[in-house]
């Protein structure tokens, strides 16, 4: 199923503006998910969390932790889940 660019766009946003509301986070840490345009022709998406100091890593439940520029650059791959 083709996502629309406005649908992707307001994802993000919406991704964003939790990332930057730590007061709203269930706990400690945020856990997260690549997005669905992300997720390769297996349709498996990839789960990990970032930390309220630290906004721009993410920590990948498989892998080693990924430092991003920005938010924007960040909820390119990865979106609150």
């Amino acid at each position: 199923m083709a996502r629309s660019l406005e649908a992707i766009e307001a994802r993000k946003r919406d991704d964003i503006q939790m990332i930057r509301s730590p007061r709203l986070w269930p706990q400690r840490f945020l856990r997260l998910k690549t997005q669905p345009w992300v997720e390769g022709a297996a349709g498996k998406g990839r789960f990990g969390r970032m930390e309220q100091d630290d906004q721009l890593t993410v920590y990948p439940d498989d892998g080693e932790p990924m430092l991003f520029d920005s938010l924007e650059q960040l909820t390119e791959v990865w979106g609150v889940d």
